[in-house]
Formats: structure tokens, sequence, C-alpha cells
């Protein structure tokens, strides 16, 4: 039975994402935390020109959350498009016997990889990294 599937996979980008992101993950939590008790003190109040505003801004505060936890998703997913990129690549300049050039190593993937064909800019990146690591 898996449970908290999406939040476990969220948890784990986070726990790999760099320590700017994760920074900039908890100041939205730290002004979630103000919003709250803003909330809570215009709800003792019972306040409508308090209560407003302080509940758009707690909405507020929970959509950035959002948006930066998915920043994060999307950057986890693109780095770990690279690594299959330069994996691939450098799969190809292995079985290369002579020194290829850029040209040669992208016709080579993307006939091996077809389905790099939509990727030429990160594939075309990934070779260059691949030949310069190389020399």
């Amino acid at each position: 039975m898996v449970r908290f599937r999406w939040l476990r996979k969220r948890l784990k980008e986070i726990s790999e994402s760099t320590k700017i992101e994760k920074i900039l993950l908890i100041l939205p939590f730290f002004i979630l935390c103000l919003d709250s008790y803003l909330l809570l003190h215009a709800l003792n109040l019972h306040d409508m020109y308090i209560l407003i505003p302080v509940i758009i801004l707690f909405i507020f505060s929970v959509a950035e959350i959002f948006v930066a936890i998915d920043e994060i998703h999307e950057r986890t997913m693109q780095l770990k498009q690279n690594r299959q990129i330069l994996y691939k690549v450098r799969k190809t300049v292995e079985r290369t016997k002579e020194k290829p050039t850029v040209k040669e190593i992208m016709n080579l993937v993307l006939e091996t990889y077809p389905e790099l064909k939509n990727q030429k800019r990160q594939l075309y990146h990934a070779v260059c990294q691949v030949l310069s690591e190389k020399k």
C-alpha cells in the first residue's frame, strides 16, 4: 500500500537540493508562521478589516510554498534528464575509436537514441562537456 508517495518524492528532492533552494523554501514557511499568528490574532479580535487581508496573505503564502516545491521538482527532473543524456553521450563516445568531432558524436547519438531529437540543445552541451572531459 503506497501512501503519501507525492510527499515522499518531494521531500527526497528537497533533501537533494542545494542550500540556496532550501533557504528559499524555508522563507515561505517562516512567512506562513507569521501569517498564522496574524490570522489567529484577527480571529480573536473579530475584526473583518484585518481578517480579510490576513486570509489573503495566508493563501498567498501557501501558494508560494507549492510554487517553490514545484520549482525544486522541475530542477530535479531537469538534472536527472541531463544526467541521462550525459550517460548516453559518454557511452557513444566510448564506442568510437578515433577522435570524433561534435557533429559526428551528435549524429551517432541521434541515430542510436532517436528520442533525443527534440533535445538537441541539451545534447550539444552534453557532447561538448564529454569531449572536454576526455581531453
